[in-house]
């Protein structure tokens, strides 16, 4: 998949070229206006069909990465507001610099992850 990706153009123009040289073979017979519109329509079909077959697998794995994103993301921020509680309920010292960082850090992680480009590996 990733090499079909890759290359989807140049996979597209040949199988045009395909179509098209297998669409006047077989009806040689026809005009040539008739011929090339069957050809472009066969095009149009065989490109749309394989653009929609990568676009869904494309969607698929995007909701897959943001899945596992936001369950990463809730165990950090859950792991952090622990943090935050505990250092709330410590009766001596300062609670108050704990507390912080946990939240510095929660905002680091939102910053980083707000950065970052989604990058999508094709399986």
């Amino acid at each position: 998949m990733q090499w079909l990706l890759r290359y989807l153009e140049l996979v597209l123009t040949a199988a045009g070229v395909v179509v098209v040289a297998v669409v006047f073979a077989i009806f040689r017979d026809v005009s040539a206006w008739k011929a090339a519109t069957i050809a472009a329509v066969a095009v149009g079909v065989l490109h749309g069909s394989i653009f929609f077959a990568v676009r869904a697998a494309q969607r698929r794995a995007r909701r897959q990465a943001v899945r596992q994103i936001r369950e990463t993301f809730e165990n950090l921020i859950r792991n952090k507001l622990q943090v935050v509680l505990f250092a709330a309920e410590v009766p001596s010292g300062d609670w108050r610099p704990a507390a912080q960082r946990a939240v510095e850090e929660i905002q680091e992680s939102l910053d980083r992850i707000d950065a970052e480009p989604l990058r999508v590996r094709a399986k």
